[in-house]
């Protein structure tokens, strides 16, 4: 079993005793298949192979996506491939495999781009280097707001100012408050007409 300390360790070694060009092929049985391409990449692989999707025997091999972005990310290699491709090619390949991409996928999975957490939106909004690691737009893709139970009035003025409406502090803790309420009910987000019309309720005029 490599993890990515070895790994490196094993091709600095040959890389130092041959100039023959080396292949690193990693399996995910340990979730370290993308680590560990790396590792080899760093220590004098001149060839990674991966898949789409990691798809592969056993857990899978390494994801082409998340090796060519973290190679460009955290090495000095260029793969030359086209990061805003990388979600059609996903989507290509989880349709004719049959195999439906996790939300969580990083890169090309549903929720990769969506932030909920009251404390990483409020950063986020003032720079989104502080909680977002990677820009969605070099992916063709863009940042996602959710609002749930753990959102914060941030998350909720920001959704609210998108459609010209703004709160005071009163308000914005009574939307918060009605947002995390109705999250929890559901075990889903809210939606922005549910925030609209929490907003609306909360400003509604009292009856005579």
């Amino acid at each position: 079993m490599l993890d990515p300390f070895a790994t490196y360790g094993i091709f600095w070694r040959l890389r130092a005793n041959t100039d023959l060009e080396l292949e690193f092929h990693g399996h995910d049985d340990l979730g370290l298949a993308t680590a560990n391409t790396i590792a080899a990449a760093r220590g004098g692989a001149t060839h990674l192979s991966a898949c789409a999707l990691g798809l592969g025997e056993r857990a899978g091999n390494a994801a082409l996506e998340q090796v060519a972005v973290a190679l460009e990310q955290t090495t000095s290699w260029r793969t030359r491939i086209d990061f805003a491709a990388l979600q059609a090619l996903a989507d290509t390949v989880a349709a004719a495999s049959h195999r439906p991409i996790p939300v969580s996928q990083p890169i090309v999975g549903e929720v990769a781009f969506s932030h909920e957490s009251g404390i990483h939106v409020s950063g986020l909004l003032r720079d989104p280097g502080t909680y977002e690691a990677l820009d969605p737009t070099l992916f063709g893709r863009s940042r996602r707001i959710v609002l749930g139970k753990h959102s914060g009035i941030a998350a909720v003025r920001h959704a609210l100012s998108e459609h010209g409406l703004s709160l005071d502090d009163n308000q914005a803790r009574g939307v918060l408050d009605r947002v995390r309420a109705h999250a929890e009910a559901v075990k889903r987000p809210v939606a922005m007409e549910e925030l609209l019309a929490f907003h609306a309720a909360l400003n509604a005029p009292l009856a005579a």
